[in-house]
């Protein structure tokens, strides 16, 4: 049972990591309204000592995220006898929440796939030129809405880990989910109506 609590706690511990990184990243793409910012911005992000020692801290952070999630559902899956029985109007069956986290995953592994075909030249350009397309627009607001709900849902449960259960903190996480999904929302609309 000490085991289980360490891994949620990790768990916890990683998507705090990864949404302090969803804050910094949303901020750097907002720089896309100045062309010039947005630029150095990157020409910063992009340096061999910057850019990979962040993503190789993502992406474990990530991997360690997935795989003791799996590792706790499936341990409480083996640990229930019994299914729980929940008022109809409440219940969001688990086979449902497994498909949203399935797309999720695959919208952040397609999102790192797109961000390491970038070349270092030009980032701006290359930015508008993939939200030309009204798909991609699509794909990546489908992502950030389904993001949405699991940071929603995942961050008031980190609160309760971590003992915090006053209301209050539960809007500030609303407020900051609202702000990182308008955040990232704003750059691929903006770029899609500027060549449109």
């Amino acid at each position: 049972m000490l085991l289980l609590q360490l891994k949620k706690r990790l768990m916890a511990i990683a998507g705090l990591l990864l949404t302090t990184y969803l804050l910094f990243h949303m901020l750097g793409n907002l720089s896309f309204f100045s062309p010039q910012h947005y630029a150095a911005f990157y020409a910063v992000y992009n340096h061999p000592f910057i850019r990979w020692p962040l993503w190789l801290l993502v992406v474990a952070a990530l991997a360690l995220h997935v795989v003791v999630a799996l590792q706790t559902r499936l341990h409480n899956r083996k640990a229930r006898l019994q299914s729980y029985q929940y008022p109809r109007r409440r219940h969001i069956p688990s086979w449902l929440v497994s498909i949203v986290i399935t797309l999720i995953l695959l919208f952040i592994l397609w999102h790192l796939i797109q961000m390491w075909s970038f070349g270092e030249v030009d980032i701006y350009q290359q930015t508008q030129a993939l939200f030309r397309s009204a798909w991609q627009v699509v794909l990546y607001l489908g992502g950030l809405l389904l993001l949405g709900l699991h940071l929603q849902h995942s961050l008031t449960n980190v609160l309760q880990t971590m003992g915090i259960t006053a209301k209050q903190y539960y809007v500030l996480v609303t407020l900051l989910v609202v702000l990182l999904i308008v955040g990232f929302s704003a750059v691929p609309l903006a770029a899609y109506w500027k060549t449109a």
